[in-house]
């Protein structure tokens, strides 16, 4: 009986330290998190208001240079590359396309935190990363009504992700967010390296007839650049996007996004003349997409909860059950067992009147 009570004992306070561990170390710890071969890809589609073809622009080709009202699709992936502890180098890589030809991509290695998804600057030091600064690709493991900063990687700053309500998209819960993007330079390098960074002089009275750019800008570009054989040409991101974020794990399992890359004339002084639109365009997930996104997004909150409380509970009680189990056939023991009252060696009889 009592080496019953002891073992049952022994596997309770087991069960009950292993349901406090899993609750608040391992899962937290080793589940809850950003797996190491998380590889995710996205699709949208989307409609180019305007896009121009900077090679067409250069040789002169202006008409051809200008496309309008094309459908486009999106294919963004994230990938984790490495892992070290709490840290995650990922990949984030999209790739835009209308008209059967390549229009943008940006390639990001970014250091982020397993559990915020933040961009993080504690990371190994042979990682080659982007630096970022907030929130990358999604929002932290459950995720607040409250605002976050973002990072846009077209023009390498930050934007407030700001809360605006709760809704439910494609059957499951959602936190709402804005973030918009006001005109800022474009600083990405990638970007700028698909872009020309002038453009010759005897292009724009081409330019004007196209609409391009109104006559009086190349009349003060004239006065302002007399003896240029070309203007400096830079450019300016600005964006508005609503993201609807699946709180317990952070994902976002829609998105919708309209943003406009702009070129502008650089004048004497820095002052920038915003000219015409390089890039114009709306897009959102696709329905798979959206689909994808929300499976995971139940699939991530379902394995938190299984292993954060659901069995944690379960051990948790059956340890209990097992202690209390074991207490009581301690008890028992004692009752019943040597030197209890049913077991009293008996010898002879003290009362004289009986003895012999």
């Amino acid at each position: 009986m009592r080496k019953t009570a002891i073992a049952c004992g022994a596997v309770g306070l087991v069960l009950v330290l292993a349901a406090f561990l899993l609750a608040f170390w391992i899962t937290p710890s080793y589940i809850a998190r950003l797996q190491s071969n998380s590889n995710v890809v996205r699709n949208y589609d989307g409609q180019v208001l305007t896009v121009v073809n900077p090679a067409a622009l250069s040789s002169g080709n202006v008409a051809g240079a200008v496309i309008t009202g094309v459908p486009e699709t999106l294919r963004r992936q994230v990938s984790v590359q490495q892992t070290a502890g709490n840290t995650a180098l990922v990949r984030d890589a999209t790739t835009a396309t209308a008209s059967g030809r390549t229009i943008g991509s940006i390639t990001s290695d970014y250091a982020i935190s397993r559990t915020t998804f933040a961009a993080t600057a504690s990371h190994p030091s042979d990682w080659n990363i982007t630096k970022a600064t907030g929130q990358t690709f999604n929002l932290p493991l459950n995720a607040k009504q409250q605002n976050y900063t973002g990072w846009v990687p077209f023009t390498e700053t930050t934007v407030p992700v700001k809360y605006v309500k709760q809704q439910v998209q494609s059957g499951i819960n959602t936190n709402v967010y804005q973030v918009n993007v006001p005109p800022t330079p474009v600083k990405n390098p990638q970007v700028l390296g698909r872009l020309p960074a002038s453009l010759p002089k005897s292009l724009l009275p081409e330019v004007v007839r196209a609409g391009l750019i109104p006559a009086s800008v190349v009349a003060d570009l004239a006065r302002a650049y007399p003896n240029a054989t070309s203007v400096p040409v830079s450019y300016i991101y600005s964006a508005t996007s609503t993201y609807w974020v699946a709180p317990p794990t952070g994902i976002v399992v829609n998105q919708q996004t309209n943003e406009k890359q702009v070129a502008s004339i650089v004048l004497p002084g820095g002052k920038l003349v915003p000219v015409f639109p390089v890039l114009a365009d709306s897009y959102a997930y696709t329905s798979s997409s959206v689909n994808s996104a929300v499976s995971d997004a139940k699939n991530g909150s379902g394995t938190i909860n299984t292993w954060a409380t659901g069995v944690p509970i379960a051990a948790g009680l059956v340890g209990f059950l097992l202690i209390v189990a074991a207490a009581l056939m301690w008890v028992r023991g004692r009752r019943h067992g040597v030197g209890g009252p049913e077991h009293r060696v008996r010898g002879p009889s003290r009362d004289p009147a009986h003895a012999r």
